[in-house]
């Protein structure tokens, strides 16, 4: 529920005058500088997997960079629809790069998903329209999400503080080369505004984290991945009921048939029951 949430202080940040680019180098720079000790002090356990803990943090930080930027800029719900297209970014990779067996159940799922994208970007005008800016990066952040998972269930021997925490060193690494191709314009902000930012840092990104890490570590994988679908949930409704958004009737068709893929992919494997 807090990460269905997110969106909300991030656009209180935008009313501001930061984007996406700027929250990154200040609130995920913040936790990544706390993340650090952590890593470090678990150093010995990545050291046989020290490659994939990399690819795990450039992954998952590309995408909170990408899906932060996409929320300030884009309509909320458009934006965590397409990053939900998730079934099918995780059959591709996890068929190319895990050799894992397509079932009917997973293959449904990802056809559900691409025909609920296809109805939210507009059914027939979808191949035509150009997607906005929000739009590609939101798609981005899906694709790398995806990878970062895809490359976290190849590693067997990194432990999970690590693998949780890496992706906010992963997210400064992203903003800081970012920086080679645009300076953010830091816009003045009062002293309470930045310990607002602080706050948003140490308390709603760290501790919506450690929740996480501990959840997943106390259910079942098929279990966790149901509880992902709340994200979703959360941040449509939220958005609709608290941000103003309005769905027209074939975004609330495309809403339900990715939902659908989302709860479908989710269900337990034989050897999750």
């Amino acid at each position: 529920m807090i990460w269905g949430l997110s969106w909300w202080p991030l656009k209180f940040f935008a009313a501001l005058g930061l984007d996406g680019h700027s929250i990154s180098l200040t609130a995920y720079s913040t936790v990544a500088f706390v993340s650090l000790p952590f890593i470090w002090r678990e150093r010995t356990q990545c050291r046989q997997e020290w490659h994939c803990l990399l690819m795990i943090g450039i992954f998952f930080g590309t995408a909170n960079v990408a899906l932060t930027y996409a929320l300030m800029a884009g309509s909320v719900v458009r934006v965590m629809l397409l990053f939900f297209l998730l079934p099918v970014w995780g059959i591709l990779g996890g068929t190319i790069f895990l050799k894992e067996r397509i079932g009917l159940r997973r293959i449904v799922a990802a056809l559900l998903s691409l025909l609920g994208v296809v109805v939210i970007l507009g059914a027939a005008d979808a191949l035509t329209t150009p997607l906005s800016l929000a739009d590609l990066f939101a798609l981005i952040a899906g694709m790398t999400y995806a990878a970062g998972g895809i490359t976290n269930r190849k590693a067997q021997t990194l432990p999970m503080l690590s693998r949780t925490l890496i992706s906010f060193v992963g997210c400064a690494l992203i903003a800081l080369f970012a920086l080679i191709f645009s300076m953010p314009e830091l816009p003045i902000l009062s002293v309470i505004h930045w310990l607002w930012l602080c706050l948003f840092a140490g308390v709603w990104l760290l501790g919506a984290t450690l929740l996480t890490t501990y959840g997943v570590t106390h259910v079942q994988a098929s279990r966790a991945s149901v509880f992902q679908v709340v994200e979703l949930l959360v941040a449509v409704t939220s958005a609709v009921l608290i941000g103003g958004e309005a769905l027209s009737a074939h975004e609330y068709f495309g809403a339900v048939l990715i939902v659908s893929a989302a709860l479908l992919e989710s269900r337990p494997s034989p050897q999750d029951v």
